[in-house]
């Protein structure tokens, strides 16, 4: 409904409105262009990391100019910019939640970024660029606590149709194949994250046990050394159901 005034002019738009919207808009491109810039080499990570902190106030006053914008300019109000205002703080959802959910897994999460289902005899890496020396004990003690339910996986089909479904699934799942062997029974992977590119490596070993395959994964963070918020852990999550779905649905 357009309003006007008495004398038949439309009423300008309520500013809060306005800001509130221009404000959210800015501070999507923001967080958005952070991480992109670090992937393209713009800026290094922990400046986009201090660029994320900053938008994250932005988006608080964002949302409150939004919301108040939202409320003044509200249908029958007598003002203008209600979708302004709503539109805004939609936008602005990802914003909040998503550096509000980091700080909290950072916070949650243990400091490791290199996680197996095997802690006593962790799958090793043989192609992968970078080395990746598994922590022991201490390692192992800190991911049960936090990741239990990262087990090995048990399909009830030979090896070689297990590692043929593992390595389908690997290409699924958009991996860089560094390396694969059926005799071996093993698959070595890399993996970039979306937002700021990272490679992480993956080595997936196929092995029989008692008449089943059983399906190992390792996945570790080449960057950083301070946790990887779970990103590991999601990692092998993801991959586990995928391959499950493909063993259950697709004939050997």
């Amino acid at each position: 409904m357009t309003v006007r005034k008495n004398n038949g002019k439309m009423r300008p738009f309520y500013k809060p409105a306005v800001v509130g919207f221009v404000l959210a808009i800015a501070t999507v491109v923001i967080a958005v262009m952070a991480p992109m810039g670090s992937r393209w080499g713009w800026w290094n990570y922990d400046f986009a990391s201090q660029i994320l902190r900053w938008i994250a106030y932005g988006g608080t006053l964002a949302v409150v100019i939004c919301l108040m914008g939202t409320l003044k300019a509200r249908p029958r109000s007598g003002r203008r910019g209600f979708l302004l205002g709503l539109f805004g703080l939609i936008v602005l959802i990802p914003t909040i939640v998503l550096p509000a959910y980091w700080n909290y897994a950072k916070q949650k999460l243990p400091p490791i970024q290199d996680i197996t289902t095997d802690t006593e005899n962790p799958p090793d890496f043989w192609f992968t660029p970078t080395s990746h020396v598994y922590g022991g004990p201490a390692l192992a003690a800190m991911q049960r606590e936090a990741y239990p339910d990262i087990k090995p996986v048990f399909l009830q089909m030979p090896v070689t149709q297990a590692f043929d479904h593992a390595l389908d699934t690997v290409r699924e799942m958009g991996w860089e194949v560094l390396a694969s062997d059926r005799d071996e029974g093993r698959i070595e992977a890399a993996d970039t994250t979306f937002w700021f590119g990272f490679k992480d490596d993956v080595v997936i070993r196929i092995m029989e046990v008692n008449g089943e395959s059983r399906i190992d994964m390792r996945s570790a963070s080449r960057f950083g050394g301070g946790g990887d918020i779970g990103a590991n852990a999601n990692r092998i999550r993801a991959f586990f159901r995928a391959l499950k779905r493909r063993s259950e649905h697709k004939p050997g």
